[in-house]
């Protein structure tokens, strides 16, 4: 049988019929305390691991718990949506926007982002051209049709001779940097010529790109 010291708890093993029921004095040879054996105290209580339960997700709770993720991802997904939106209009209508805070044009122009005049609402009117001598005196105006404001394009002004050959070619801008809607702004330049020979006058608009 086995007796364990109940003030250090070595165990060892004896002879049985040793112990009688009544109890019998012994010795622990590890720390000699003494006590009374009996039979009933050589009994080893052997604890018995509980069963531990393990919750079982089921396919409706699964459900629940994907539902609620997409519920709490919803707010910020449509919140980044709406942010790239905003983003992309600014991106798409930078002239515009420029054209009424031309504040902005380096700030774009940093990020790579040119600003360029929207050429398909501008038109060259008034162009009027007076010789005197061998010096011509060119004028006109870049008109904005659009209902909103526009940055002024550069203008080239090529002359041609009677035989279609350039005789001359520069670029100007206009006296104002944006034109208001429906607005218009004047030009004039004046140009020296040798000899006295028949001209053809061309002014294009350029869509270069708009510094500040």
């Amino acid at each position: 049988m086995l007796l364990t010291c109940p003030h250090c708890a070595t165990i060892f093993r004896v002879d049985g019929k040793l112990i009688s029921m009544q109890g019998q004095s012994v010795r622990c040879s590890m720390c000699h305390h003494i006590w009374t054996a009996t039979p009933i105290s050589t009994l080893i209580s052997i604890p018995v691991p509980r069963p531990v339960s393990t919750p079982i997700s089921t396919p409706a709770t699964d459900l629940s718990v994907a539902q609620n993720r997409i519920k709490s991802l919803r707010k910020p997904f449509f919140a980044a949506l709406l942010v790239a939106a905003l983003l992309s209009s600014v991106i798409i209508h930078r002239g515009l926007i420029t054209a009424y805070a031309p504040f902005l044009i380096n700030g774009f122009n940093a990020l790579g982002l040119t600003i360029r005049p929207a050429l398909s609402q501008l038109q060259v009117v008034g162009l009027n051209a007076s010789y005197t001598g061998d010096t011509m005196r060119l004028s006109g105006g870049l008109r904005n049709i659009g209902m909103w404001r526009n940055h002024a394009a550069d203008l080239r002004v090529t002359v041609r001779g009677a035989d279609g050959a350039v005789l001359h070619e520069i670029t100007l801008s206009p006296d104002h940097d944006i034109i208001n809607a429906k607005a218009e702004s004047g030009f004039f330049v004046q140009l020296a010529f040798a000899g006295d020979t028949e001209m053809q006058v061309t002014v294009t608009p350029l869509a270069n790109r708009v510094f500040r």
